[in-house]
Order: structure tokens, then sequence, then C-alpha cells
């Protein structure tokens, strides 16, 4: 006979004792449904706070990417409200942004349990959105 798992939100003294019905796919703690923030189909997330801002930010990102794509369809940067002659690519999003939407920074990327910091061609939506996605 199998232990059934229980749930792993909460802390140390604080911990929940319902059985785990997912597993998180940010986090990969097993939740119940009472600490469900979004399942469907193959996705899962439990309410702790960092795995909700991933699902929020990543509904975000995916409608800014569309956003976006619309603009550099008709030839311009992605960024609302600059014209045409978009250059240059982000190298997150891969959005075309005109020279002044885009700036060189060094960004980090996991290579296993370390850290690599790698130039990058970035818009400053995908800039900001590594505070969210960073691994602590």
């Amino acid at each position: 006979m199998t232990p059934v798992q229980v749930c792993q939100v909460g802390g140390r003294f604080s911990r929940c004792h319902n059985p785990a019905e997912h597993t998180c796919q940010y986090c990969g703690r097993a939740f119940c449904a009472a600490h469900t923030d979004y399942v469907a189909d193959h996705e899962a997330v439990c309410t702790r706070k960092r795995c909700h801002a991933k699902r929020v930010d990543l509904e975000e990102h995916l409608a800014y990417r569309a956003r976006v794509a619309q603009r550099n369809r008709a030839g311009l940067c992605g960024i609302e409200g600059c014209g045409p002659h978009p250059g240059f690519e982000c190298s997150l999003c891969l959005g075309l942004f005109c020279g002044e939407h885009l700036r060189e920074r060094h960004y980090p990327f996991q290579e296993g349990r370390i850290s690599v910091e790698r130039p990058v061609s970035i818009c400053a939506h995908c800039w900001e959105r590594r505070k969210i996605w960073r691994v602590r």
C-alpha cells in the first residue's frame, strides 16, 4: 500500500495536512484543492506567492508577445506609440524593436546549478521579468 502524499503548502508549524491532488509546475511541491491557484489540462499551480506571480506573469507575457508580433507584422517597433523601422531583435521574446527600445545587458541564465551571465539584446519588458523567474 502506497502512502498518501499530503499537501506541502505552509510553513514548518503551519503545514497543511490535506491529501495532495496536484504537483505545482513551478515549485514541484504537492498541493491540495484548498491551495490550488490554477488547474487546467496539464497545468497546475499552487497558491504560493512566487508560483502565483509566475502564472500571472506568463499570461501577461503571452499577451505582450502577441501585441509585439501584431505591431511587427505592420512594420512597426514592438513598443506602442513608436514608429517604423524595427531593426533589432530581443533575445528573449524575439520581438523586433528600434534601437531606442532595446538594450545590451548581461542576463542570468541557468546552466545546471550555476547561474551564468551572458550579453543579450533585451527589451524592457523581458528585463523586468527576470525578477520573477530568477532562481533563489
